[in-house]
């Protein structure tokens, strides 16, 4: 039997091609799952990763990042048209500074 499985496309070294981050990202194949690693490489911080999920028909993975200040990141990377580009969905808490009235 053939393996048909999609996630071998998301596997690989990332990066934002917006130049305001230098956060990379590794997506490999462990015994036929998708792991996942995040590295910045500004501190070396590699926060936790959380609910990792690989979905073979949107052929997209979700993933939540958790970062030593606090902040919770949850990601949905799907595969594009090109084998050197993901689309990716971010969704993050925002840190402010509050005044007293």
């Amino acid at each position: 039997m053939t393996d048909v499985s999609q996630n071998k496309r998301i596997c690989g070294k990332w990066k934002h091609c917006d130049g305001f981050s230098d956060t990379e990202f590794s997506f490999s194949l462990v015994d036929g799952q998708v792991h996942v690693s995040v590295l910045d490489p500004n501190d070396h911080e590699e926060p936790d990763i959380y609910d990792v999920i690989w979905d073979e028909a949107g052929l997209a993975l979700s993933f939540a990042v958790h970062w030593e200040t606090g902040r919770f990141v949850k990601y949905r990377v799907a595969v594009g048209p090109r084998d050197d580009r993901l689309q990716a969905t971010i969704t993050y808490t925002v840190q402010e500074l509050w005044e007293r009235l």
